[in-house]
């Protein structure tokens, strides 16, 4: 049976956060995003959602939510039992705007195992029932941190993320703030492209005084992957890239040139058929 797209609306709304939100990249206080629903010709529905970017202003809400429009009378009437031509086609649509890409396609593909009475983890092969994460805590003051990361140590986490920004001191007094709220933690360090690779080495050897460094998150640069070895062979924990790496084409090269321990893969800059090509590759590596 020929299954088509039968519509997509496309919503627009701000998400306010709990407390601002603080990286080396910028600030802010609340999150626009775009919502996608897609519909198919039997009725299945699938959605899909698009962050605006802190440090990239080309990613606007407005500029996102014209693109989805876009694509979405694009869309429509298109076949859709095999989806995977058309989230190719659509990454080439919208490959300036890769949260507009992934909020399509997931829209699409979730559409897609509804038609199939399944949910979309059933259908992507999802084996666990449950899972450990971590907690990221912004850029904030000490003091800040230390209530943040109290509070998420109530609710059961052991994990945290800290945006460091490459001024010592600062990033120091978080991580100490992290180990007063919860001192048997176990910290990522994350420098959003920040620090160098002295003052990252200089970070890391700091922190480890305090509490376990599971990873070093992107520390220098996306386009200093040729850089990157050299941290990773000297640095005494993980490097994880993250900007660094939004295709399977930079996981492959990144593997390459031995630039890191991990990847840090996110759908909203990859989209999911990507990100599992990207998780193939470290697999592999």
């Amino acid at each position: 049976m020929s299954l088509r797209i039968r519509g997509v609306e496309i919503q627009s709304f701000e998400a306010e956060f709990k407390r601002p939100f603080v990286t080396a990249l910028g600030r802010k206080t609340s999150s626009p995003n775009v919502g996608v629903l897609l519909a198919l010709s039997d009725g299945s529905q699938g959605y899909g959602e698009a962050s605006a970017s802190l440090a990239l202003a080309h990613l606007s809400a407005e500029r996102l939510a014209r693109a989805l429009s876009e694509t979405g009378h694009w869309a429509r009437g298109q076949e859709a039992s095999c989806p995977g031509a058309l989230v190719e086609r659509t990454w080439e649509r919208l490959s300036q705007l890769s949260p507009a890409a992934a909020a399509f396609e997931c829209a699409l593909l979730s559409a897609c195992a509804a038609s199939l009475s399944l949910s979309l983890r059933t259908w992507l092969g999802g084996a666990l029932q449950e899972l450990e994460t971590d907690i990221t805590l912004s850029a904030w003051n000490a003091d800040a941190t230390f209530a943040a990361a109290r509070e998420a140590r109530a609710e059961g986490c052991r994990r945290f993320k800290i945006k460091v920004v490459g001024r010592p001191a600062e990033d120091l007094a978080r991580v100490r703030a992290v180990r007063r709220a919860c001192p048997k933690a176990r910290v990522i360090l994350d420098g959003n492209q920040s620090l160098t690779a002295d003052s990252a080495l200089r970070l890391v050897d700091s922190c480890l005084k305090e509490l376990p460094v599971a990873l070093l998150e992107q520390p220098l640069p996306k386009d200093s992957l040729s850089k990157m070895p050299a941290l990773a062979r000297r640095c005494p924990v993980p490097i994880a890239l993250d900007e660094s790496v939004s295709a399977p084409e930079d996981a492959l090269r990144a593997a390459d040139l031995g630039a890191c321990g991990a990847i840090n893969i996110k759908v909203a800059k990859s989209g999911l058929a990507r990100s599992l090509r990207i998780a193939a590759v470290a697999r592999a590596a």
